[in-house]
């Protein structure tokens, strides 16, 4: 009989890879934006403009997080068409022209990606002065 080698036994699950690479989202922005982008305050959350459900690939991208406060957070969940057209009008139409182009680029979301985004995370973090 012949023995099944399991060369995936030693990754991640899925869900746990990328869990694993969302953690470092909030720390990373909060290190790089330090303030609120709508109040000033302190950066509580890494907010996804586009949201992950609807483009995989700006999942992880700078442009797409901004940084708010846990109020400011509430409060874009409670009207968010309000609060994304507030945020379009502080980053600029271009910018959200851009992250419309990047959302459309399909990428292959398996638990290698989500491994290497979490070292890219990691990396660009430790190289910008974070520590965990």
């Amino acid at each position: 009989m012949k023995q099944k080698i399991n060369i995936k036994k030693n990754l991640p699950s899925l869900k746990s890879a990328r869990d694993r690479a969302d953690s470092l989202l909030t720390p990373l922005i909060a290190l790089l934006s330090p303030h609120c982008l709508l109040c000033g305050r302190n950066t509580e959350v890494a907010h996804h403009h586009v949201h992950k459900s609807k483009s995989t690939r700006l999942r992880y991208d700078l442009d797409n997080l901004i940084p708010l406060c846990g109020s400011c957070h509430f409060k874009l969940h409670q009207n968010e068409s309000f609060w994304a057209g507030k945020i379009i009008e502080i980053k600029g139409l271009e910018w959200f022209q851009k992250l419309d182009r990047t959302g459309q680029e399909i990428v292959k979301a398996d638990v290698h990606y989500f491994i290497n985004k979490h070292e890219e995370l990691l990396s660009y973090f430790e190289e910008n002065g974070g520590e965990l």
